[in-house]
């Protein structure tokens, strides 16, 4: 082996390892099988249980003053100017209704002449 390069010794040495540690692994796994022992059936569960959760909100009463403002109505009165008309007096003449030609009375006559 001297005359081999370092290379391929090293190569025939892992390949030796390999080889020798293969028995172990066989024996390992030989043991598992034979260490098993009877298998008791395992029951298998029809329904699994759910979990399930759920908020829940839960109200508390509570009491707010905030300030409102109400709005108010204010009248304000704006003077109109509005234009009438006036009438000036005009210098007209009455009408008058015309005179009955009613006769007046005249006096009855006294007689002269005999006082009593």
């Amino acid at each position: 082996m001297e005359t081999l390069s370092r290379q391929t010794r090293t190569r025939y040495l892992l390949i030796l390892m390999i080889l020798i540690t293969i028995p172990c692994y066989i024996l390992g796994i030989v043991l598992l099988r034979i260490n098993r022992g009877p298998f008791a059936p395992t029951p298998t569960p029809l329904s699994s249980p759910t979990i399930t959760q759920t908020a829940t909100i839960t109200l508390t009463p509570y009491l707010t003053r905030t300030p409102t403002i109400t709005p108010t109505i204010t009248q304000t009165l704006t003077p109109t100017l509005t234009r009438t008309p006036t009438q000036t007096p005009t210098n007209t003449p009455e009408q008058t209704e015309p005179p009955d030609n009613t006769p007046t009375p005249e006096p009855d006559e006294i007689p002269t002449g005999s006082e009593p």
